[in-house]
């Protein structure tokens, strides 16, 4: 469902599309002749509603299976009153059933009930219809109610002039709790009919619009008109819909690969003057993207019976399915909706609380459309939809317990939609491998095809089909809040450039996200980009860069939500004299090092550390005897095995009368894990200096000088 939302929303405006004469590939372009706008749109989800966002809880309505509806009833487009009857075709679950709960809304009068032919007694409380069966019934029985009820609707359907048109529209939008408000059925996602038939009786010259195949009208000799619509596809019932106005027809038709037949694309539009003119070449668009959606994500759900529009005043859409509510045809309405096809209406959501499921994939639905499209437009939506979800940085995408009953905090459009899109967005950008990606969908869509499903449920199959682990990425991601945010230090030293990620995040809940992220390097003439994968909240690491870097941007392609908090560093070439002499290099863990060249002319002011760093005012060299257990970039982590080998530097070591000050070493292994580090207090020039790594580190390292405002880069080998 995407009512009409809060904030500024991303919408691609098509003022014109141009098609071949020929059917045009999935994947192919459509040519915009104007800018995509911007409109902020208020919000729907606030709208008054007349019964309560509640879950029914009551243990009854779990003792059967609903089968079958079929709706008959009467409407018009001057009032929100229906009149009719439902037939319920169940069958028995526990046994024995002696009593048949449906829901049904307090302010419809019901006349009568039959079960199985007999009429039966009932009673009607608390938005319940309790019927006591004459004798129980056993575990797969079938049971067969019609009930018969009328009155003014709850908020689930309504009765609304389209001010822009100039037209009056019945409708109904029954998502997520509203259906029980104009027909009697029960509220629960995880019992999906079978089937269903809408038949919609209506004044003659009025046009009523439902679900699946339209296999019949009928007309009375009283004036009156009867629609009979029929799906033989599995249905939840807040995907069940009728919409009354005086409509005309406009069909078009999709030709996705692979498919022998044609998908109808039937759209309902107002009969006004330029109604038609106006939204043809919008609707078109649906064309193209139907015939993306098929390749990507599987044939169309649907495909036996139809896809289709119809236009009501309520301003956004809702995914009826096979029938579409719209009140705009804009490019990210259009697209958005028909993903639902898949994301929604074809797999569901088993809970409220997993309504990612829905939104957050038909969200990136929507997104592949733009991107394969509309391609010069893709960076501008993802960023907005980033920008948005940052919005919420103490929310969750899955919906806790406590809220879901609020319909606003599930269409929470920075949450459900945005960052729900980013999610996906992410573990494509996790798995680096399209196919592969697109893969998981479908047989994501395979496997739960007609049913329901969680988030837990989609990251079974991502894990099946991709052989990757991603039980932390959905911890921190599905069911944690906020986002990382980076700080990052850098310094290039000749080739060697040492940059340190330290990373905090915008909500208490979530402390550190595990995750790869990239990093490009800037230099005259050209960039390189690197991946790196960030498993602490600090994080150093080394590149071989054979350039003068002058400057780094931090996920420079929006593959990761995430924000910044600084960006520092700087590049520093050889000048006459090295600062700093390593011996013996290559070296078995024992090595020394002195200062030379221009750093020891100088009396050089000790070097203020960032606290989190180095300790300040403790010249102990810190050693670990497991490099497995060192944090890199926070010392306060790196833990010593032996407290006899932690020792200072000996002022008493100095020759007299030499200029003295503070000098940093810090040593990284090959996986850019920091081993070792001290500070050598009151260093004297052209003196010489131990280190002992011992079985600290093997392989390439590198070590870090910092003395005063200087820093320098050196490789060493430990063999």
């Amino acid at each position: 469902m995407k009512k009409e939302i809060p904030g500024t929303l991303f919408l691609l405006l098509l003022c014109i599309l141009l098609l071949t004469a020929a059917a045009l590939p999935a994947a192919a372009q459509i040519r915009l002749p104007c800018a995509p706008s911007f409109r902020s749109l208020p919000e729907v989800h606030g709208q008054s509603r007349k019964s309560l966002t509640t879950l029914n809880s009551n243990p009854l309505l779990l003792d059967y299976d609903v089968k079958f509806y079929k709706l008959d009833v009467e409407a018009d487009d001057q009032s929100d009153h229906i009149q009719g009857n439902v037939t319920i075709l169940a069958r028995v679950r526990n046994n024995p059933l002696s009593e048949f709960v449906v829901e049904l809304y307090d302010g419809l009068v019901v006349d009568r009930v039959l079960v199985n032919g007999q009429e039966m007694p009932f009673s009607h409380a608390g938005n319940e219809i309790s019927i006591p069966l004459s004798s129980p019934l056993g575990t797969d029985e079938m049971l067969e109610a019609q009930i018969f009820y009328g009155g003014k609707t709850g908020g689930g359907m309504v009765n609304e002039i389209d001010e822009y048109w100039d037209i009056p529209v019945t409708s109904t939008l029954s998502e997520p709790f509203y259906a029980k408000d104009w027909f009697p059925c029960k509220e629960n996602l995880g019992d999906k009919a079978d089937s269903v038939h809408v038949f919609i009786t209506t004044d003659y010259g009025l046009m009523a619009a439902s679900n699946g195949i339209l296999t019949g009208t009928t007309y009375f000799p009283n004036g009156k008109v009867r629609y009979e619509w029929k799906s033989r596809y599995p249905i939840d019932f807040y995907l069940i819909s009728i919409a009354v106005a005086d409509y005309i027809e406009y069909d078009i038709e999709a030709h996705p690969a692979g498919l022998s037949s044609p998908i109808l694309i039937q759209n309902f539009l107002y009969d006004r003057p330029g109604c038609l003119e106006t939204c043809r070449e919008l609707i078109n668009v649906t064309v193209p993207i139907m015939e993306l959606y098929c390749d990507l994500f599987g044939p169309y759900p649907f495909r036996e019976e139809k896809y289709g529009h119809y236009m009501w005043p309520w301003g956004g859409g809702m995914e009826h399915q096979t029938m579409t509510g719209m009140g705009t045809f804009e490019f990210s309405y259009v697209a958005h909706e028909l993903g639902h096809s898949w994301f929604g209406d074809y797999v569901t959501c088993a809970t409220w609380q997993d309504i990612w499921i829905n939104e957050g994939f038909a969200t990136f639905a929507g997104y592949l459309a733009t991107e394969n499209l509309a391609p010069e437009y893709a960076a501008g939506e993802r960023t907005y939809r980033f920008e948005s979800a940052m919005r919420e940085p103490d929310g969750s995408v899955y919906v806790p317990a406590g809220e879901a009953d609020n319909d606003s905090r599930l269409f929470n459009f920075s949450l459900s939609y945005n960052k729900g899109m980013a999610l996906l967005y992410m573990i494509r950008f996790e798995l680096q491998d399209d196919g592969l990606f697109f893969r998981t969908l479908r047989d994501y869509v395979a496997r739960y095809a007609g049913n329901v499903a969680t988030g837990m449920d989609f990251r079974q199959v991502l894990e099946e089909t991709s052989g990757m682990d991603f039980s932390g990425f959905f911890d921190q991601w599905y069911f944690g809040a906020g986002y990382p945010i980076y700080a990052i230090d850098w310094e290039q030293q000749d080739q060697t450039l040492m940059l340190t990620s330290t990373q905090t995040t915008s909500s208490a809940i979530t402390t550190l996200f595990r995750m790869p992220m990239e990093y490009r390097l800037f230099y005259p003439g050209g960039d390189t980009t690197v991946r790196v994968y960030q498993s602490a909240n600090v994080k150093t690491y080394t590149f071989d860069i054979p350039h003068a870097v002058d400057s780094i941007q931090i996920d420079p392609d929006d593959h990761v939500l995430n924000g910044i908090a600084g960006l520092k560093g700087n590049t520093r070439s050889k000048s006459g004299a090295e600062m700093v002499s390593v011996y013996p290099n290559p070296n078995d863990g024992h090595l020394s090092f002195r200062l030379i060249g221009e750093a020891g002319a100088d009396k050089v002011k000790e070097r203020s550390e960032d606290p989190s760093e180095v300790r300040s005012g403790n010249p102990s060299e810190v050693r670990s005897g497991n490099p497995s257990e060192v944090r890199s970039g926070n010392p306060s982590e790196v833990r010593s095995g032996n407290p006899s080998e932690v020792r200072s530097a000996d002022p008493s070591e100095f020759p007299s009368g030499e200029q003295r000050a503070d000098l940093i070493v810090e040593v990284f292994n090959g996986l850019g894990q920091r081993v070792y580090v001290r500070r050598f207090g009151g260093c004297v020039p052209w003196s010489s200096y131990s280190i002992e790594l011992g079985d600290l580190a093997r392989g390439i390292c590198f070590v870090r000088f910092s003395y005063g405002d200087r820093t320098e880069i050196k490789k060493i080998i430990v063999e």
